[in-house]
């Protein structure tokens, strides 16, 4: 079959790969004028890595393999520490942190030259009996015998397929950067996670030197962006290695997102299209799943497409009905363990004022639900 994949970004990627690899005819359509490179980093849980080498792409030799997760408060106490190594043992897959960059270039460097088009943004789709047409800002479109729409959390697919609104924010935001540290954490494998009154914080070594770090807060639309002063004055005192990261680094290295969720939909298409990754189903990332939930969408979605005896609306109806119930669970996981909250602080001058009515006690982003998310899908199964 010919199918036209809207986004270039994790999903759009990773889909074309593996249908690429079972023989359909794939084009794939980003609205940017070249791959977009920017974010921090991706923790990819063997539930991803599994997914990943079914869609023929191993990424362990380019990341960072995480061997422990370690949590403690913003105190220090200890309040947990996990061996990857023992899940790895179990799932058969490992745990690897990976620049998004890095990744983008794998998964974009494993498909033949040609099938990315650039500075094509989409404004329309066009659904038939017997195909679907797909027409671009600059004129152009594109006729397929399947449309996927991987476009993000602003999913223009998701607009003209389904309609409704985009993904909401939640209440909370983070502040990230990838930089080269010469603090022991970045030469190590393990994860560290801080949890406290003002938010939470966490490391994560990326390979090579560099660092994966973020930090959450409360947040909603029309308070201030923090900038790294304000962050070094909300988790002053806290456990090392955090002072001494947020000394070495800058406003420069700071990216800002806000946390958002997608409600997501019993039917994600139409006759002859779908929608996988943030276009249908956009997390917080309290558990750390948005990325890996992405890359089992692409490879249930590459799975069901083999089946070339049965209709493509069947196909993709079924492909949703077997990946919803999954996807379900996973964000009400992040959406509850983001909205959690605690009692107001009790030396508000620690804090900005903006922390004063909304702090919150955020729960562990990754690591105490990892046992808990979904096992890998095996390559050449369907998931139960």
């Amino acid at each position: 079959m010919r199918v036209l994949v809207i986004g270039a970004g994790v999903g759009g990627l990773a889909a074309a790969n593996g249908l690429a690899g079972r023989g359909h005819e794939v084009e794939v359509f980003e609205h940017a004028d070249s791959l977009r490179t920017s974010g921090a980093g991706i923790t990819v849980w063997s539930n991803g890595t599994a997914a990943l080498r079914g869609l023929g792409v191993d990424i362990e030799p380019l990341g960072r393999p995480l061997r422990s997760l370690r949590s403690i408060t913003d105190t220090g106490r200890l309040l947990w520490e996990a061996d990857l190594g023992e899940v790895t043992e179990r799932l058969g897959s490992p745990t690897v942190q990976i620049p998004r960059r890095v990744l983008i270039a794998a998964l974009a460097g494993a498909l033949p030259p040609g099938m990315v088009h650039f500075g094509r943004r989409c404004t329309r789709v066009v659904e038939n009996p017997d195909h679907v047409v797909v027409e671009f800002a600059d004129g152009t479109s594109a006729t397929g015998d399947l449309l996927i729409g991987a476009d993000g959390q602003r999913s223009v697919i998701r607009r003209e397929l389904l309609g409704g609104r985009d993904a909401r924010p939640t209440g909370w935001a983070s502040w990230q950067g990838l930089t080269t540290s010469d603090l022991p954490i970045a030469r190590g494998h393990q994860t560290l996670n801080i949890a406290g009154r003002a938010g939470h914080a966490g490391l994560i070594p990326s390979g090579d030197g560099l660092l994966h770090w973020w930090f959450d807060t409360p947040w909603r639309e029309g308070d201030p962006v923090l900038s790294v002063a304000d962050l070094r004055e909300v988790f002053r005192g806290w456990p090392e290695p955090v002072e001494a990261l947020l000394a070495s680094v800058t406003d420069d290295d700071l990216g800002f997102f806000p946390h958002i969720r997608h409600k997501v939909p019993e039917v994600w298409g139409g006759a002859r299209s779908t929608l996988l990754g943030d276009a249908v189903h956009a997390m917080p990332p309290a558990v750390a799943q948005a990325a890996n939930q992405t890359l089992e969408d692409a490879w249930m979605l590459t799975q069901f497409l083999s089946e070339v005896d049965r209709p493509p609306a069947e196909l993709l109806r079924a492909y949703e009905q077997e990946r919803r119930p999954r996807v379900l669970k996973v964000s009400r996981t992040a959406a509850l363990t983001s909205a959690q909250r605690s009692t107001p602080l009790q030396r508000l001058g620690r804090f900005p004022k903006w922390a004063a009515t909304r702090s919150q006690l955020v729960t562990l982003r990754s690591g105490s639900n990892v046992l808990r998310t979904p096992a890998p899908v095996p390559a050449g199964a369907h998931a139960a």
